[in-house]
């Protein structure tokens, strides 16, 4: 499904019962494809829907800035007549379901971090910097592609690599370099320490792009916060556990805060792997 927005073109999905809307959004080079495990499990008991955010995937938008993502996203809720929803983001979907739960607090009910940051230490932000900036090097994308795999810990599966590799064909190097700068320069200290709304954060703990610092942080700006930590987890933990993912962010989604630990639930419940597209 399409929208017309500003001139640009927005890609999203709508899909599910007529249930508690949940709306999830993607990390940064990603789409709405990457959420097709939970696309497929939440559309049983809830409307479930997904966005390319400006610049990725279908959506067009490659000079729109980082700040109006969130604006991108509310677009789209008004589109489908959505009062409220829970957000789920992963790292940068995770800032702008940030935005926009500071700037609509009456729309988003819920909202889950997925592997997030507000900010990095200093040498932190110079290493990524310059993982980043080889996106704008001759065949540096390749190069980038592999270091971030490292970093993400998902290195161990097989499939997540392929279709990773895949997609970093895909990317405007670009686009994706300006966005991660964009990313890293906003501050929103301030914003995430005004929300309302329960969080929920969860933690691959085998991700090396985000220190445990950021959870240490992003708990204590918060009142009311539940963490999961996911053991078998790095960057993805959508991709990597899903039954196990799916069953904690129901949990928060239904109001059974807490910390989560155990065994996921039956494979049967859990739609088979894809791939990052």
């Amino acid at each position: 499904m399409e929208l017309d927005w500003h001139g640009e073109t927005l890609h999203y999905t709508d899909e599910g019962v007529a249930g508690d809307a949940i709306l999830f959004l993607h990390g940064l080079g990603g789409n709405a494809n990457n959420w097709l495990h939970q696309r497929r499990a939440f559309a049983r008991h809830h409307r479930v829907i997904t966005l390319d955010l400006p610049g990725h995937g279908r959506s067009t938008g490659t000079k729109v800035p980082f700040g109006h993502y969130a604006n991108a996203a509310h677009a789209v809720l008004d589109h489908l007549r959505v009062d409220q929803v829970s957000v789920v983001g992963l790292a940068m979907g995770a800032r702008v379901g940030i935005m926009l739960a500071a700037r609509s607090p009456h729309r988003v009910r819920r909202l889950t971090i997925v592997n997030g940051y507000l900010e990095l230490p200093p040498h932190e932000r110079r290493q990524r910097a310059e993982l980043y900036d080889l996106l704008l090097r001759p065949g540096g994308a390749r190069t980038w592609a592999e270091l971030l795999l490292d970093g993400m810990g998902v290195h161990g599966h097989a499939g997540i690599t392929r279709g990773f590799l895949k997609s970093a064909d895909r990317i405007d190097p670009a686009h994706v370099n300006a966005v991660f700068h964009q990313v890293d320069q906003s501050d929103q200290l301030e914003e995430f320490r005004a929300l309302t709304v329960p969080v929920q954060l969860i933690v691959g703990e085998r991700d090396h792009l985000v220190p445990s610092s950021s959870t240490d942080q992003l708990a204590s700006l918060t009142g009311e916060v539940t963490i999961s930590r996911l053991s078998g987890s790095g960057h993805l933990p959508y991709l990597e556990e899903p039954a196990t993912f799916n069953r904690v962010l129901g949990e928060f989604v239904h109001g059974k805060d807490g910390f989560v630990h155990g065994q996921a639930a039956s494979a049967d419940d859990s739609p088979p792997d894809t791939a990052l597209r």
